[in-house]
């Protein structure tokens, strides 16, 4: 089995691809940051067959990594990639999303449906989002530009225009996840070309909080999910994925 990390990093030292990188075949280091300080006790030298760092300008943020990579990959894909932020580090709750999906890559096909995310929650169909303003979490990943509006008034819009208007069953957030080359592939690349389009409009733009909804509806519903609709309301509980996610 092959797997592959994309960490899309800003101005975050990403020592902590220590801790997955023996794990795994290649890391993608996508650099959106004005600077290449990238380590502070990490050695990279013993690592250069497997860290590939690419260069891409800051727009999109994570998803739009994302997608890019995807897209210029397409035919080389790994059997499973994995999706994470620079930012594990500036918070404890990411830092066991890592420990989390660093357990679970052997599973992520077997046992997951090919889609594995921590923050995983089951939606109802008439789940919708919208927001009128955002900052990073973190002092080194702000800078004053600007929040971009999304042209379409909310999420179930945004997804109706570039996807689909299936309804929604599952939600994952933080950008975290590891999925299977299967589900990747199951999704027309149109779709990905939309996303990407949709995402290259700014650095802190709404598109990309819809966006980073949108990848367990891609990933794990859109292409294997049997289950019947959910006809709850689209209110959910916070809860690291299990086989049955969990619904109010």
């Amino acid at each position: 089995m092959t797997v592959s990390v994309i960490v899309t990093r800003y101005r975050e030292y990403i020592d902590w691809i220590r801790y997955i990188i023996d794990k795994v075949d290649t890391v993608y280091i996508y650099n959106k940051g004005p600077d290449t300080d990238f380590f502070t006790h990490f050695d990279p030298s013993v690592y250069t067959e497997k860290i590939k760092i690419i260069n891409l300008p800051n727009i999109g943020r994570i998803d739009h990594t994302l997608v890019y990579h995807i897209l210029n990959n397409w035919d080389t894909l790994p059997d499973t990639l994995v999706s994470l932020p620079g930012s594990i580090m500036m918070c404890t709750r990411k830092g066991f999303y890592l420990s989390a999906i660093a357990r679970k890559l052997d599973l992520v096909a077997k046992r997951y449906s090919g889609f594995y995310a921590p923050r995983f929650f089951k939606v109802g169909p008439k789940f919708n989002y919208t927001i009128d303003d955002y900052h990073a979490e973190a002092n080194c990943n702000r800078n004053d530009n600007p929040f971009i509006k999304s042209e379409y008034p909310d999420f179930q819009s945004w997804k109706k225009a570039l996807i689909d208007e299936r309804p929604m069953h599952y939600l994952a957030i933080r950008g975290m996840f590891a999925v299977s080359r299967a589900n990747i592939t199951h999704i027309d690349k149109k779709v990905y070309t939309n996303l990407l389009e949709s995402l290259s409009v700014g650095d802190n733009i709404e598109n990309g909080h819809f966006a980073e909804r949108i990848w367990a509806h891609l990933f794990r519903q859109y292409s294997f999910d049997t289950k019947p609709p959910v006809t709850k309301t689209g209110e959910v509980t916070v809860s690291p994925q299990s086989d049955t996610p969990q619904t109010v």
